[in-house]
């Protein structure tokens, strides 16, 4: 089958391609019901699918866990900053942050 797409996707190219051309296939359904090849044509059409599923449930958790990541990074910088902030006040390097009471 060769791909009639005029797409340019990252990645999934080809595979992306055929689910297209089979979308096409299901969506004439009357021409596949004639010839009478719906089961293979859904089959084939859902096999083609769980790889591209695959591919985004794996690319969803990368892009998850790199999110997660930054924000736990920005977290550390703000907990190491106020950290700092409060043992230069506590040790008196800092006179007009400190309150009087």
């Amino acid at each position: 089958m060769s791909c009639n797409c005029n797409m340019f996707v990252f990645g999934l190219g080809q595979t992306l391609c055929h689910i297209i051309n089979l979308r096409f296939a299901i969506g004439s359904i009357r021409t596949v019901a004639y010839f009478c090849a719906e089961e293979k044509v859904m089959r084939v059409y859902r096999d083609k699918c769980a790889g591209v599923e695959r591919m985004g449930i794996k690319q969803g958790l990368i892009v998850g866990a790199r999110f997660g990541v930054s924000c736990f990074l920005l977290f550390c910088v703000y907990a190491t900053s106020f950290y700092t902030r409060a043992w230069l006040v506590e040790g008196e390097q800092l006179h007009s942050l400190k309150f009087s009471g």
